[in-house]
């Protein structure tokens, strides 16, 4: 197998669609903080993200959106910040309606978060990656994705807590 040479990308200073074609596959993500910590999640979406608040007990999340109009087995990508306790894991999982504002998941791994840390998810969409900057780092960062890439099946949304920029590369 060659050198892919149709390498694009997409650059943005606030989140955002990053690629707006459907079927794509990330390569590599290019990103810079700010004087706070920051958090850069990438999922693959028609629809901008939803924000939340979350708590987690043993391998139980706990999340809390006013109205989320999810029901038990619904899949939802989720890309959750740090809160007291450290954070959840970020995935893609299947949910479990607790009532009209709040909603469960199984976590793969136990902990202890305190409540009203911030997630944001998507419906009908996956969560693809998240990375993290600490306080200060305002160098520019680079990932690159190896093999084929994160298979992106819709569009690509970059959600961006603290970040000044990011450039998403695809093909």
């Amino acid at each position: 197998m060659g050198m892919q040479t149709d390498v694009l990308s997409g650059h943005l200073h606030q989140s955002g669609f990053i690629i707006t074609q459907v079927r794509s596959r990330v390569k590599g993500v290019s990103y810079k903080g700010t004087a706070s910590a920051g958090q850069l999640d990438l999922f693959s979406t028609l629809t901008a993200p939803v924000t939340a608040t979350y708590a987690q007990s043993t391998t139980t999340v706990t999340v809390t959106k006013s109205a989320h109009g999810l029901v038990t087995g619904d899949v939802i990508g989720i890309a959750f910040a740090s809160g007291t306790g450290g954070a959840a894991f970020s995935g893609n999982y299947s949910i479990t309606r607790v009532d009209a504002n709040t909603f469960t998941l199984t976590s793969p791994n136990a902990a202890t978060i305190t409540a009203g840390a911030n997630c944001t998810y998507v419906v009908n969409g996956t969560w693809l990656l998240t990375v993290e900057t600490t306080a200060g780092d305002t160098y520019q960062n680079y990932l690159l994705i190896p093999g084929q890439g994160i298979l992106a099946k819709q569009t690509v949304y970059a959600y961006m807590s603290n970040i000044d920029i990011t450039t998403v590369f695809y093909g």
